[in-house]
C-alpha cells in the first residue's frame, strides 16, 4: 500500500511536470520577448564534436520544470527511480541537439481581481478621449452651423432671384423698342410685384420711374409700348382706389388704339413667349382697357357705357382669337394655352356684359349671357382632359375659371327668384355650391362672394316662403362669411340683415 501511494504521488508530480513543459512551450511561442542567453558557467564550456550527445549540466542559472523539485525526494523504490529519470529525460529532450544556453523567461504576473476604473483611464489615456459636449465645443458647433445656415440661405435667395428673373423675361418681355438697362429691369421688377405678387401698390412706383426713364431715352410715347406702360399704370391706381382722371385718360387711349385697329395688322400678338418679337397689339390692349374702364363706369352706375365699353372689349377678343384660328396647331401646346387664353378673356367680359344688362333689368340677354360664359366654362374643363401635353398657363388656370361659372350661377337664380320661380333658382343654387365647396377654391375672392351670394339667395327664398327667421339666419351667414374673409362692400348684406332684424316682431309672431 505505501509503495502504491508513492507511485501515485510521482505519476501527479510527472503529469504536473508535463503541464509546466506545455504552459512554457506556448509562452515561448507567443511572446516575442523570450530570450536565450549564453551560460557564463565555465564548468560548463567544454565542446564535443557532436553537441547533440552531451546531456546539457546543472548550472546555477538554468531553470529546470517546477517538477524537478518533487524528482528530487526520497525514493526507495525502483519503480519510482524509472519514473523519475523519464522525466528528467523529458526535460532534457527540450534542449536536445542545442548548443548550451540557458532558457529566461519574461515576468508574467497575472491579477484575478481588475480594477475597471483603471482599464477605463487606461484605454482613455491610450485613445485620447476628450469629452465632446464641452462650452468651448458647443459654442464652436453653434458657429459652424450658423456659418451653414447663413451661406445656404444666401444661396437659396441667389438661385431664386435669378431663375425669377429668367422667368419673368422669358414670360413677360419688354417690348425691344424700349431701351435702356436700368428702366427694362425695372419694367421686370414691377410686373413681378404686379403679377406674381398681386401688390399694386409696390408695383405702381416701378412703373412710373420705368416710364419716365423710357421717355428720356427717346421712346415714343403714342407707341403700343409707352401705351401698355400706361395702361398698367392705371390698371394699378384703379385697384388702389386712385381713380382721378382714369376716365379721361382711357377713353382717349381707347380712341387711339381704335384708329390703329382699323389699320392692317400683320399677326396676331399677345403678352406669350411664342410672339414675344410682336407682342403688342391693337387689339390685346384694347381688351386690356376695357377690364379697367369697364368696371369704372358700371360702379358709377352708367350702364350704357359700361354696355357699350364691354362690347368693344368683345369684339377685340373675337378679332384675336380669328387671328389664332388661322395659326391653329392642334399638336402644340403654346396654341392650345393661348387659345384657352382667349376662351377665358371672351368669357370675362361676357359675365361683365351680363352683369350689365342685370342691373338694367333686361333679364332675357343677360340670361343669355351668362348661360354663354357657363358654357364657355365647361369648354375649358373639357379642353383640359382632351388636349395633347397640356401645360398650364398660370395666368389662365389658377384664378382665371376658377368660380366664373358658379357666379354665372348667383345671377340665374336670383333673376329666378326675382320672377318668383323659387324652386327653379334651388337647382342652380345646388349645382353652384358643389363648385364652390372644394378646398381648392377658398382663398379665391370670386369664390367667397360666390358662397355668400348662394347663402343670400337661399334667404331670399325663405323669405319669400314666409320663414323669416331661417331667412334672417341666412341672410346673417352671407354677411359674416364675407366679413370672416376680410371681403369688402357689405352694404347689400348688412341692408339684408338690417331689414330683417326691422321684423323682429313679425318673425317672432311667426
Amino acid at each position: 500500500m505505501f509503495q502504491r501511494s508513492i507511485f501515485k504521488s510521482l505519476q501527479r508530480a510527472s503529469f504536473a511536470c508535463k503541464r509546466d513543459l506545455r504552459w512554457q512551450k506556448s509562452l515561448n511561442q507567443r511572446s516575442p520577448s523570450v530570450l536565450f542567453f549564453y551560460s557564463s558557467d565555465s564548468g560548463n564550456t567544454k565542446s564535443n564534436a557532436s553537441a547533440g550527445s552531451k546531456k546539457p549540466s546543472a548550472s546555477a542559472g538554468s531553470k529546470k520544470p517546477s517538477a524537478s523539485s518533487d524528482s528530487k525526494k526520497p525514493s526507495t523504490s525502483s519503480d519510482n527511480k524509472k519514473n523519475v529519470g523519464r522525466d528528467d529525460l523529458a526535460a532534457e529532450n527540450m534542449f536536445k541537439g542545442s548548443p548550451r544556453f540557458t532558457q529566461v523567461f519574461p515576468k508574467v504576473t497575472f491579477s484575478l481581481r481588475r480594477d475597471p476604473r483603471a482599464e477605463a483611464a487606461a484605454a482613455k489615456r491610450s485613445m485620447n478621449i476628450q469629452p465632446m459636449l464641452t462650452p468651448k465645443n458647443i459654442r464652436k458647433m453653434g458657429g459652424r452651423a450658423l456659418i451653414l445656415v447663413i451661406y445656404f440661405t444666401t444661396v437659396g435667395y441667389i438661385i431664386y432671384q435669378v431663375f425669377t428673373y429668367l422667368y419673368l423675361v422669358y414670360t413677360w418681355p419688354v417690348a425691344e423698342e424700349l431701351k435702356g438697362f436700368k428702366a427694362r429691369n425695372l419694367m421686370y421688377l414691377a410686373t413681378y410685384y404686379d403679377v406674381l405678387e398681386s401688390q399694386p401698390d409696390k408695383a405702381l412706383p416701378f412703373y412710373e420711374r420705368a416710364k419716365k426713364l423710357f421717355l428720356t431715352k427717346g421712346a415714343d410715347p403714342k407707341s403700343l409700348a409707352i401705351m401698355h406702360l400706361e395702361l398698367n399704370i392705371d390698371r394699378c391706381r384703379y385697384e388702389l382706389g386712385q381713380l382721378e382722371g382714369i376716365e379721361e385718360r382711357l377713353t382717349d387711349m381707347l380712341e387711339r388704339l381704335q384708329n390703329m385697329a382699323d389699320q392692317p395688322q400683320e399677326r396676331y400678338a399677345d403678352d406669350k413667349v411664342a410672339h414675344h418679337r410682336e407682342w403688342l397689339s391693337s387689339d390685346m390692349l384694347i381688351q386690356k382697357l376695357v377690364k379697367v374702364l369697364g368696371p369704372t363706369y358700371f360702379d358709377q352706375g352708367n350702364m350704357d357705357k359700361a354696355i357699350e365699353i364691354y362690347t368693344i372689349g368683345l369684339q377685340a377678343v373675337k378679332a384675336l382669337k380669328l387671328s389664332v384660328a388661322e395659326s391653329f396647331d392642334t399638336k402644340d401646346i403654346i396654341d392650345y394655352t393661348t387659345y384657352d387664353h382667349m376662351n377665358l378673356k371672351e368669357a370675362s367680359l361676357t359675365y361683365q356684359l351680363g352683369e350689365a344688362f342685370y342691373a338694367k333689368h333686361d333679364y332675357k340677354t343677360a340670361r343669355t349671357l351668362f348661360q354663354a360664359t357657363i358654357n364657355y366654362c365647361r369648354g375649358h374643363k373639357s379642353h383640359i382632359t382632351t388636349a395633347p401635353r397640356l401645360l398650364p398657363d398660370l395666368r389662365s388656370f389658377v384664378d382665371g375659371w376658377i368660380c366664373l361659372d358658379s357666379a354665372a350661377m348667383v345671377y340665374l337664380a336670383r333673376m329666378l327668384i326675382d320672377e318668383g320661380d323659387s324652386s327653379g333658382s334651388l337647382s342652380w343654387i345646388v349645382a353652384g355650391r358643389k363648385l364652390t365647396s372644394t378646398d381648392q377654391h377658398y382663398n379665391n375672392k370670386l369664390c367667397i362672394r360666390c358662397e355668400s351670394g348662394f347663402k343670400t339667395q337661399l334667404g331670399r327664398i325663405a323669405e319669400l316662403q314666409g320663414d323669416y327667421q331661417r331667412a334672417l339666419v341666412r341672410y346673417r351667414e352671407a354677411y359674416d362669411y364675407l366679413y370672416l374673409n376680410f371681403m369688402d362692400k357689405l352694404e347689400d348684406k348688412e341692408a339684408d340683415v338690417a331689414r330683417l332684424e326691422a321684423m323682429r316682431g313679425q318673425v317672432i309672431d311667426n
